[in-house]
């Protein structure tokens, strides 16, 4: 009989506690962060954030010149780009160029007392899409990713993808889409956004992500 990867502890809606978020407008553009601390070196966040054998375990496959001016693939999603900055266990800057669209990721590393805080600002602009789904529809996906990497980071021998995947299908990623989108949604008002707007928007985005639109 086969059987499922049970989900870790840190695949939960639990994970979504150790994450601050905010939305903030930005000329043209909204800024949408992430920041969770975690236990790791700086070093070894980097690596498995930043080289194809890291990436792999836990976001997506990785080719191209990796190094600054250089153009990334993500294979499986094809999102691709440009390396903008990089300064090896500090600082990463992207575009993020996805179905016609243009973004810019950027992620920063900073040593605490306890770990490593790890900040990943998406800067999206704003557009139709904005307007229909608000912060949620760019940050329930970076919630998942944080959570794998945190899989990923606590375990070296756990397949994250295989624990990810059977999460997402359980009842239990169901609510943590559900929590993050509530999540987003606090964070949207927070930025001065019309409550009855960043309401609907955050219920399209679940509704997408689980399967209603």
């Amino acid at each position: 009989m086969e059987t499922k990867p049970v989900a870790p502890a840190g695949a939960s809606t639990e994970s979504l506690e150790t994450v601050t978020r905010s939305v903030a407008r930005d000329g043209t553009s909204y800024v949408v962060t992430l920041e969770r601390i975690f236990p790791n070196s700086s070093a070894a966040i980097w690596s498995s954030c930043t080289t194809p054998d890291g990436l792999v375990r836990w976001f997506e496959p990785l080719e191209g010149q990796l190094l600054r001016g250089g153009r990334y693939r993500l294979t499986a999603s094809g999102t691709s780009g440009t390396i903008e900055r990089c300064e090896p266990h500090r600082e990463l800057q992207v575009t993020w160029e996805y179905d016609g669209d243009l973004s810019h990721v950027g992620l920063t590393l900073e040593p605490t007392a306890s770990g490593t805080r790890l900040s990943l600002r998406h800067v999206v602009p704003d557009n139709e899409h904005w307007a229909q789904y608000g912060p949620a529809a760019t940050g329930i996906g970076w919630d998942g990713a944080l959570t794998a990497l945190a899989l990923a980071l606590g375990d070296d021998d756990v397949d994250v993808q295989s624990v990810m995947a059977a999460f997402n299908e359980s009842d239990g990623g169901r609510r943590f889409v559900e929590a993050a989108s509530e999540r987003w949604c606090i964070a949207h008002l927070s930025a001065g956004a019309d409550p009855d707007d960043a309401h609907e928007a955050a219920a399209r985005t679940a509704s997408f992500y689980l399967g209603g639109e």
